[in-house]
């Protein structure tokens, strides 16, 4: 067992990942320093170490956290009942992304996620960055969205002139992109007033859902 693991326990690593979502939310990832983290914990920076080997890696594990949460209310969703029952592919994906996306519970979750985001972005993604995130994100959530879009096609409630993948990355990106931008911005959109910024998302899931229609065409 290696030096930096002897010092280690569970509650202590829970406390440190706890203080560094509130932080990161609160400040922005950027503006937090790991001996703000330290001292919210109430532990040396240089115990905050032999946890974590930078701000970027405690990141990633409180992006962990958050993911599992988001998709821990995302699989309650999904095996609702009232998403089984006479609706169309389509429809139930719209009653997905409002509650989903509209959900008071995940905003911090999300504000989360837009800071992770507006920081690792530009010359601030690490060469690791994809191999890093890729283990924080679980295919779960996304295969269950992918089920929906799938038995849209399927009764000829979702159009069929892109493939399922496509349709099911249009959706969640841009509906995080979206989100985020709001959450970061907050009352500072230009243009906009608050009432028409709130209305953002939800006016978004409208024109997406109504863009899922098929087309004449086919």
């Amino acid at each position: 067992m290696s030096q930096r693991m002897v010092y280690q326990t569970e509650e202590t690593r829970q406390k440190i990942l706890i203080a560094a979502e509130t932080l990161f939310i609160e400040k922005g990832f950027f503006d937090v320093q790991m001996k703000a983290v330290a001292i919210a914990v109430e532990i040396s920076r240089n115990s905050l170490y032999r946890y974590f080997h930078d701000k970027n890696d405690l990141g990633y594990a409180v992006l962990g956290v958050v993911l599992s949460r988001i998709e821990s209310r995302f699989n309650l969703l999904l095996t609702d009942p009232a998403l089984n029952v006479g609706l169309c592919g389509r429809e139930r994906l719209r009653m997905v992304l409002k509650a989903g996306f509209l959900n008071e519970h995940l905003r911090a979750d999300f504000s989360f996620m837009a800071e992770f985001d507006a920081h690792f972005s530009g010359s601030r993604i690490p060469a690791d960055f994809q191999s890093r995130v890729g283990n924080s994100v679980s295919t779960s959530m996304w295969s269950r969205v992918g089920e929906i879009v799938a038995a849209g096609m399927a009764d000829g409630s979702i159009r069929q002139d892109f493939s399922q993948s496509d349709l099911e990355a249009l959706m969640l990106y841009s509906m995080k992109s979206l989100q985020g931008h709001i959450l970061l911005r907050r009352s500072a959109l230009v243009g906009l007033s608050s009432d028409a910024a709130n209305q953002l998302v939800p006016n978004l899931i409208t024109v997406l859902i109504d863009g899922l229609k098929p087309t004449d065409s086919q």
